[in-house]
């Protein structure tokens, strides 16, 4: 079996939670015929299993697909709060804040090819941003710190703004006092709003979570479950990244310590600790035995194998795709219809890539060729004559046409003096006497 996941960081696996939560469930079940890839390419969505051909996309399938997906009423709920609680949290640490953001592109620049860095780490920004949006805490960002709040109201953003009447009391006092921060006015400031906000989710997750771990080894006992597994994966990147704004990993070592206890023993049972630069200076193995005795002469915990290149048509289909999805009205719809195993050959799947580019090839090589004068627009003969046919232009029976157009114009012709001439004939001389008045010529 392969498992491709988004690659190592912060000395995790992965950076991303479902992906590290995938490997710690291959590592739960101690599967000997498996090996870790970090990719990239997470346009049909990451972690990914290949096992026999099929193509098994996301942790609930992977779970499902080996055998161990409980679906009992407190692993469901317990998945559902993780999903919705954690992944919050996580988007604004890792992402909403902009210092906090500084660091996250950092490590996705060790693990992503140049290219790649344009196009991943924002759109994973972007959409952690949607979010969150709803939540109101846009000003713990930096780039939105020194905004107008004008616009907003205390309810969304802090108070963030004084009261009329303070500003004019404060206006005449300012001119011969230094300007001196109150407790009022810190706690006034967007920033400082917006970390309170951040806590109250911080303990709405943390607290609920560490009520039901309790006592206990797991979260559904004393063995280790696929819960436990994406628990793991969430609270491991929220313990172990060190962030500029460690709001995050502050709140869960000084008020939740059973929570840090429970992910450091998963940590250190899966063995999840990775080194990013030895990963990705791995290479290709040249053969299957190559490959075995790595794994087995590795001081990597984990099954790891080189990063597959990319190929230029991969990398033309993913700057294609990520250009296509910012134009207005051509943006792929996001809707899952149906969910099915990929069963066509890899040269099907790659047909649709192969003619774009063969048309977008041909397209650009013509149009190159016509602007060089390589290549010659058909204007037909160089002479152009305007008018109308004649006959003689249609061959024998043209020719033939043509004669009798000529004999009928020439018996017109001799027809019109005679008709003249019996006309005179025929004429009739009529006499016509007039009278004048006289009276009437003056």
């Amino acid at each position: 079996m392969e498992l491709f996941v988004l690659g190592p960081a912060f000395g995790l696996p992965s950076i991303d939670a479902e992906c590290i939560a995938a490997i710690a469930l291959l590592r739960l079940l101690d599967r000997k015929d498996w090996i870790l890839i970090p990719t990239h390419d997470d346009r049909e969505g990451l972690p990914l299993l290949v096992s026999s051909d099929q193509h098994i996309r996301g942790f609930k399938n992977i779970s499902r697909h080996l055998g161990v997906d409980k679906n009992e009423g407190d692993a469901i709920a317990l998945t559902s709060f993780l999903e919705r609680g954690a992944q919050t949290l996580l988007d604004i640490s890792l992402y909403v804040s902009f210092e906090n953001y500084s660091t996250t592109r950092s490590a996705f620049t060790q693990i992503l090819p140049w290219h790649t860095n344009y196009i991943l780490p924002p759109r994973l920004r972007a959409a952690a941003r949607a979010r969150t949006d709803h939540l109101g805490i846009s000003s713990i960002d930096v780039d939105n710190v020194h905004e107008d709040l004008s616009g907003r109201t205390s309810s969304v953003d802090g108070m963030g703004k004084e009261q009329a009447f303070e500003v004019e009391a404060q206006k005449r006092a300012s001119l011969l006092l230094p300007r001196k921060d109150t407790l009022r006015s810190l706690l006034q400031k967007p920033q400082h709003s917006a970390v309170f906000k951040l806590h109250a989710l911080a303990d709405n997750f943390f607290g609920p979570l560490q009520d039901m771990l309790g006592e206990k080894d797991f979260l559904q006992g004393a063995e280790m479950t696929t819960v436990d597994c994406l628990a793991c994966g969430y609270l491991a990147l929220m313990l172990y990244p060190k962030m500029p704004q460690d709001w995050l990993t502050s709140t869960m070592r000084r008020k939740y310590a059973p929570l840090v206890v429970y992910v450091e023993r998963m940590y250190k049972k899966l063995g999840l600790q990775t080194n990013v630069g030895g990963v990705m200076s791995l290479t290709p193995p040249e053969s299957e035995i190559e490959l075995l005795s790595r794994l087995e002469t590795s001081e990597l915990t984990l099954p790891w194998q080189a990063t597959v290149r990319d190929s230029f048509l991969n990398v033309l289909a993913m700057t294609a795709q990520e250009l296509v999805s910012h134009i207005p009205g051509l943006k792929p719809s996001t809707l899952v219809v149906t969910v099915r195993p990929d069963t066509r050959l890899s040269w099907q799947r790659q047909l649709p890539t192969v003619l774009a580019v063969l048309a977008a090839t041909l397209g650009l090589s013509m149009f190159a060729g016509l602007r060089t004068g390589l290549l010659t627009w058909p204007r037909g003969e160089e002479l152009h004559v305007f008018g109308h046919k004649r006959f003689s232009d249609y061959g024998h029976l043209g020719a033939a046409l043509a004669g009798m157009s000529v004999l009928s114009q020439q018996s017109r012709s001799s027809a019109s003096p005679q008709m003249a001439q019996s006309g005179h004939d025929n004429a009739t001389i009529v006499d016509v006497q007039v009278d004048v008045d006289a009276t009437s010529m003056r």
